[in-house]
């Protein structure tokens, strides 16, 4: 086998390890939402997709973006020396949340219309600490190729959140229920990537260094973090407005679409992305073409994409049957979704590649087309009082127009050509 060939072989192996890791975490995703679904309602989950979209916000910024940079130094001490940079800068982050909680998080809890989530608010500030740990050694992980334990970590993490959220659901716990299991699964993959990760020879934080790297790659604070800050203020904002024109009930049957149907897309386009970005940078330092290793993705890509949205046009009485019957708007409003989710996954994996070739400015661009295509049409439908599922079908079919362009630039950046 030529080294091409052996190089290709190594890339399967290492995704379908991390794709069997992702896949045995939703099944157990999936087989715990058949018993969320009879303990926690709609609204409940609305409750939480409003928590975890302010984690996601919050982690999103706190690390700066620097965990994203831990792949690309020659040396895995320089690398390491980026991790800690991730991690020191998360800490102010982390403490100006804790203070947020102390002044407003009762008056938050009473706007949300549960006083008892006054008490578990102080979960916020240390799911974003977790969240930037996973996130910034995941990426140290990934440059180490442990991508075994990866998929250990992912099983982990899901099984615990799973297992926790139903027992807090069946002892009565249905307020912080959902948002508890999420950071005690947190908790479990920080723990296991502490614990069990690889470790360059210098473990220490060399301080000297890390006023050099942080302008090495100030690119990634610079262009990236606003476009990813966005991102996910996008999502909070389409939360908060589905929120309050549809109510609590369409609001978590939204977030139980997304759970159900766009997370494992997420999850596994995650564990693709982790393989081709890891590739990718280490072709971009030995100045090779990145145009084979991007096809071949999005060949393996079509390959779960073409099913899934077959599975997702039958959603809604999908749903009413494995979650019961007040579940079928939440199916009605994945299968509405579908083109969207489908092409969020195709794109997603090859979306490293503009900070690996340095065109972060023009990736930005798309951000802010895509995010304002989520929410405009949620907008214009609590203008002009739209029903629900007209209003997500906007959107749907915008954001899939600008993800088909994105994506037709991403193969034209992967051979040099944009």
């Amino acid at each position: 086998m030529n080294a091409a060939g052996m190089a290709a072989g190594g890339a399967l192996r290492q995704v379908l390890t991390l794709l069997g890791g992702s896949s045995i975490a939703q099944a157990i995703a999936l087989a715990a939402s058949l018993v969320l679904t009879r303990l926690y309602t709609p609204e409940q989950f609305g409750t939480f997709a409003l928590f975890a979209s302010v984690v996601t916000l919050l982690s999103t910024g706190a690390t700066g973006r620097y965990e994203l940079a831990v792949l690309l130094p020659a040396s895995d001490d320089e690398a390491w020396q980026v991790a800690w940079l991730a991690l020191l800068i998360a800490l102010p982050v982390v403490a100006l949340t804790l203070a947020a909680v102390a002044v407003w998080g009762d008056a938050l809890a009473a706007r949300a219309g549960d006083l008892r989530l006054g008490v578990w608010a102080w979960l916020l500030p240390l799911a974003v600490w977790l969240t930037a740990v996973v996130n910034t050694l995941t990426g140290w992980a990934n440059r180490c190729q442990a991508f075994r334990g990866l998929a250990i970590n992912r099983i982990a993490q899901t099984g615990i959140t799973s297992v926790a959220s139903i027992g807090l659901g069946v002892i009565g716990w249905a307020s912080p229920g959902l948002m508890l299991g999420s950071v005690l699964g947190q908790a479990t993959g920080a723990a296991l990537l502490v614990g069990g990760g690889p470790r360059p020879a210098v473990r220490g934080v060399d301080v000297p260094r890390l006023s050099a790297l942080a302008s090495r790659y100030r690119d990634f604070p610079r262009i990236n973090l606003p476009h990813a800050v966005l991102d996910a203020l996008q999502a909070s904002v389409v939360l908060c407005l589905l929120g309050a024109v549809y109510g609590a009930a369409a609001l978590g049957g939204y977030a139980f679409a997304l759970r159900v149907a766009r997370a494992p897309l997420a999850m596994l386009g995650a564990s693709i992305g982790a393989v081709f970005q890891q590739r990718a940078a280490r072709l971009v330092s030995t100045q090779c073409d990145l145009a084979d290793l991007a096809r071949r993705t999005v060949r393996r890509l079509a390959v779960f994409a073409v099913p899934v949205f077959l599975v997702l046009m039958c959603a809604p009485d999908l749903f009413a049957w494995l979650f019961g019957a007040e579940w079928r708007a939440a199916g009605e409003q994945a299968r509405v979704l579908a083109p969207w989710m489908v092409l969020n996954f195709m794109t997603s994996p090859l979306s490293q590649l503009p900070l690996i070739v340095g065109r972060q400015g023009r990736a930005f661009g798309f951000g802010i087309a895509y995010q304002l295509a989520m929410v405009v049409p949620v907008a214009i439908g609590w203008a002009l009082d739209w029903p629900l599922l007209h209003a997500l079908a906007a959107q749907s079919a915008l954001t899939s127009g600008v993800l088909l362009v994105y994506g037709r630039w991403l193969l034209q950046l992967s051979r040099g050509a944009a």
